[in-house]
């Protein structure tokens, strides 16, 4: 017969009276003593040698023996007792033997052993039942020796110590995180914290730096004094060629180690944050700021993934992973759970007897003629598609154009010219007057003249042009291609086809009833624990939900429970395995330098240019400092100005760092300068990594991780479907005896996580040899098997008695959920609807006084049976049970047999379309047809 069901005949235990209680006094406690305090006395009483040793003769020992053997049945007359006495005194009466100097000295000694050893939770070698049976005995014949009559054993009591009564037991605040990365032990998230703390305290120290923080540029030489511009040129012009032969200068703008601080700016950090650099390995003197805030970073990276807990709730972590370390060490102390009292458990155990046609479950109609049938089609189709496609073009031209041209011109010219030259005429001079004359000349005349001339001319010159041209040009354009066609037909097909049919059809339905024979067994007297637990079948139920394997082995994957902006740095590798997304990128660096590098020679006087270029920065990225370098060759009166972005920067005034203003894009670049030969820049650019930015790799990464999981969502459901349709035929559920088995062993866990207040967090016992074969620890076994014999031996656990109470007991958001579960056992269903649970379960004969010592104390005893040495507490409940001792040790049946008719999900069709009918016989309803 399988057990139906249990109750109790339960009551609360007879309080004796004072005088019926033997209160043991201890000459090393007091009352003022705490626990550990008086288990140190204990032990210092033990290492003195004070207590009775083991084997030790014990006077008296035989006489209270014989006493306890004669009371064992109950009270006796103190004559009886006298007589006993007497025999194994040597005549003496109990009075004179109780005068006698030894007696005191025994009671005490034995006093103080018993206390001692219960104290210390072990025998040390010492049969404790047997010094408690002297002690009663003792006890038994001082009574005797007080005149009092007639004389019972009296149970054995600790001393009044309050701490050490009740000791209060531990309340689980949780289960606890195992040591690990994954799971870190609370000293270690400890740590973490105080890192992390300071690694962000040494961020934002860092991010405050100014550009005049940074250690100066080294090199640099001032120009010599000159005149204005203007007066240079003149005097440039003036002195044709002075400065082809004056004496140029030279400036190196130089950083030596570019990026680091200054001392005053590292004596100005925090001292939290000088001590986090200094944990990671840093010395912010020596080592550039970019390279200490990637460390840092990093160590943000590594201790925030300790310090924040997994943002995946695992309503069950499926693993193949069976053996590894207990997480916390072996449970010490107790919970808050009591023993009740004592009661006779009384069993209902049941065998099924029949099976039986209930209640009409359906009626089926078909008509003469008529052709009936039933098809279902289901289609599930899903297609993604998502382009992504990254292009970037850099084009750079440089193109340097150098003319040289040397003429050489020589011109020789001669002329020679004579002329001769001659005169003859005849002049006429009219006068006004009384007179005219005539007169006649003659005249020759030789000119002659020579010129000579010689020119040659050289001339050079070169030309030099430098172009340079640089083109970026950056296409991005997304295009991932994922393409899910989910194709899912399942096709069911009932009918009823009655076209040659003689008459109408009706096909009844009836549920299935099972019928059992129910009979009532009496266990005896059991000292009872009676404890209530919440959501008892919650465990199997998170199970079943969390773990649903189908024939082709896909598992549900855990539901996608965040968004986009809860991805996190710290986070996004576990959700990417979690769904093996494909396509997930790093995210964006905290920082990135761009940089550009200027040279050329100007040769001809004024030596000057100017210009301008860009720098582009990468998206998502703002510029904060910039450092100039240069080295430059220079005449009197030179000036190199630089402007980067919105800064302006003389390079024979300036330290080389400048702040920026967070420009984005391409960073423009102008320069000019005057009286420069030769110069050789860089510019570098230090920037930090945007919101922007953060939150397109957020959405970017959360797209592949979402995607990712709709494919394994549709594979499941794709796969469950398969798994359905193929076994609409096969019987659901599991045998009803391995329900009962799963129902006892989920009440017995909690109640047993009630009593030792302890979530089975310590145990562990195998550990993986080196061949890779799981082996027991040797150590762990030895610490961790006692427990688990204890506990397991301890309670008659196969016969807890349990009641169910509805599903509104539990959590209000599942009630959607649990009131409707069913299964083919009726009673594991009602187990699973079950909102709480109320278990009743016994000791096991002859384990009292153990479970009495592990409440009192907290600790297993260990070694040899305990003393029956108890609190006043317990002390009624000890004497109940010994009372009881003649209670019958195997079950006794009681009463008539009776049978219960429990309800099925089961439907059968009946043979013919009759309605079924009962009768009555005697006081039970049969079916008649």
């Amino acid at each position: 017969m399988n057990d139906l069901f249990r109750f109790v005949l339960m009551r609360p235990a007879d309080a004796p009276a004072p005088d019926e209680v033997k209160v043991l006094e201890a000459s090393f406690l007091d009352s003022a003593m705490s626990r550990k305090a008086a288990v140190a006395a204990a032990e210092g009483a033990l290492r003195s040698g004070r207590l009775l040793a083991a084997g030790q003769q014990i006077p008296h020992a035989e006489a209270a023996r014989a006493v306890v053997r004669l009371l064992e049945g109950g009270a006796r007359p103190a004559a009886a007792v006298e007589k006993v006495v007497k025999q194994h005194e040597g005549g003496k009466d109990a009075a004179a033997v109780v005068k006698a100097a030894d007696f005191a000295k025994t009671v005490a000694a034995v006093c103080d052993t018993l206390v001692a050893l219960k104290l210390l939770s072990r025998s040390e070698g010492r049969d404790a039942p047997d010094l408690t049976t002297i002690a009663r005995g003792l006890d038994a014949i001082a009574r005797t020796a007080e005149k009092v009559d007639p004389v019972a054993l009296r149970p054995l009591a600790l001393p009044e110590i309050a701490e050490l009564q009740r000791r209060p037991g531990r309340v689980p605040s949780g289960p606890s995180q195992p040591p690990g990365p994954e799971q870190p032990s609370d000293s270690e998230v400890a740590a973490a914290k105080k890192r992390l703390a300071g690694v962000e305290q040494a961020i934002a120290a860092l991010g405050r730096l100014r550009a005049s923080d940074f250690q100066a540029t080294a090199g640099a030489s001032e120009p010599p004094k000159a005149p204005s511009r203007a007066a240079a040129q003149r005097q440039a012009r003036a002195a044709a060629g002075a400065l082809g032969a004056a004496r140029p200068g030279t400036l190196a703008l130089r950083a030596e180690q570019p990026w680091t601080l200054s001392s005053k700016a590292v004596k100005a950090l925090p001292g939290e944050a000088l001590d986090a650099i200094g944990q990671a390995g840093l010395d912010p003197q020596q080592q550039p700021v970019p390279m200490m805030l990637d460390s840092l970073n990093s160590e943000l990276v590594k201790f925030g993934e300790t310090v924040r807990p997994s943002s995946i709730v695992h309503l069950l972590e499926p693993s193949t992973e069976f053996v590894g370390p207990p997480n916390e060490g072996l449970p010490s102390g107790h919970g808050v759970v009591q023993p009740v009292g004592v009661g006779d458990l009384l069993l209902v155990r049941e065998h099924v007897k029949a099976y039986e046609g209930g209640e009409v479950a359906h009626i089926e109609n078909v008509l003469k003629s008529e052709h009936l049938g039933r098809e279902t089609r289901r289609l599930e189709r899903t297609e993604t598609t998502l382009t992504q496609e990254t292009e970037t073009t850099k084009e750079e031209e440089r193109d340097t154009q150098t003319t040289e041209r040397f003429s050489l011109s020589n011109e020789t010219s001669k002329t020679v010219k004579t002329d001769a030259e001659l005169k003859a005429g005849v002049s006429v001079d009219a006068k006004y007057g009384p007179f005219v004359e005539v007169k006649a000349n003659a005249e020759f005349a030789t000119k002659s003249s020579q010129q000579e001339a010689s020119k040659q001319a050289a001339e050079y010159s070169k030309d030099v042009v430098s172009r340079s041209v640089s083109k970026i040009v950056e296409r991005v354009r997304e295009q991932r291609t994922v393409t899910t066609l989910t194709e899912f037909e399942e096709k069911y097909s009932h009918g009823f086809d009655n076209t040659a049919g003689a008459g109408n059809i009706s096909g009844v339905y009836q549920w299935v009833d099972e019928v059992v024979q129910a009979q009532i067994y009496n266990y005896g007297r059991r000292l009872l624990f009676d404890v209530t637990v919440p959501e008892p079948a919650t465990a199997i139920m998170v199970l079943q939900a969390g773990n649903k394997p189908t024939p082709q082995g896909v598992t549900q994957p855990h539901p996608l429970t965040i968004n986009a902006s809860q991805i996190t740095e710290h986070n996004y590798t576990e959700w990417a395995q979690l769904y093996d997304a494909t396509g997930i990128e790093a995210p964006p660096a905290p920082m990135k330098s761009f940089s550009k590098p200027f040279a050329n020679v100007q040769a001809q006087d004024p030596h000057e240019a100017a210009g301008t270029e860009t720098i582009a920065i990468d998206d998502g990225y703002a510029a904060k400092y910039a450092l100039l370098q240069c080295s430059i060759r220079f005449y009197e009166g030179a000036s190199l100005r630089v402007m980067i972005g919105d800064a302006w920067a003389d390079a024979f005034g300036s330290e080389g760092y400048f702040d920026m203003a967070g420009e984005t894009g391409a960073l423009p670049i102008a320069f000019d300068m005057w009286h420069i030969e030769t110069y050789s820049m860089t510019i570098e650019i230090f920037c930090e990594r945007t919101e922007h930015a953060m939150q397109a790799w957020r959405l970017k990464t959360f797209a592949a991780i979402e995607q990712a999981f709709v494919a394994k969502e549709a594979a499941y459901r794709q796969a469950l479907s398969e798994a359905q349709a193929a076994a609409a035929t096969a019987a659901y559920g599991r045998n009803p005896e391995i329900n009962a088995q799963l129902i006892n062993g989920e009440l017995r866990k909690q109640c047993l996580t009630l009593i030792t207040g302890q979530e089975f967090e310590g145990f562990g016992a195998l550990e993986m040899s080196s061949e890779g074969f799981a082996e027991p620890s040797l150590v762990r076994t030895a610490q961790q098997m006692p427990y688990v014999r204890f506990f397991e031996q301890a309670f008659e656990w196969e016969r807890i008695t349990y009641t169910l109470y509805p599903y509104f007991w539990g959590w209000k958001q599942a009630w959607g959920k649990r009131m409707l579960l069913e299964d083919t056992d009726p009673k594991f269903a009602a187990f699973l609807r079950a909102g709480a649970a109320r278990v009743v379960f016994p000791v096991r004969p002859g384990f009292e006084d153990a479970i009495l010592h592990y409440l009192e104390t907290g600790e297993i005893w260990n070694g040899g049976p305990p003393a029956e040495v108890n609190s006043p507490l317990y002390v009624p409940i000890v004497k109940e049970i010994q009372e009881a001792e003649g209670a019958p040790g195997e079950e006794v049946p009681q009463g008539e047999p009776w049978l219960v008719r429990l309800p099925t999900t089961l439907v059968r069709l009946r043979p013919n379309d009759d309605l079924p009918e009962w009768k009555k016989q005697g006081e039970e309803w049969v079916p008649a047809n």
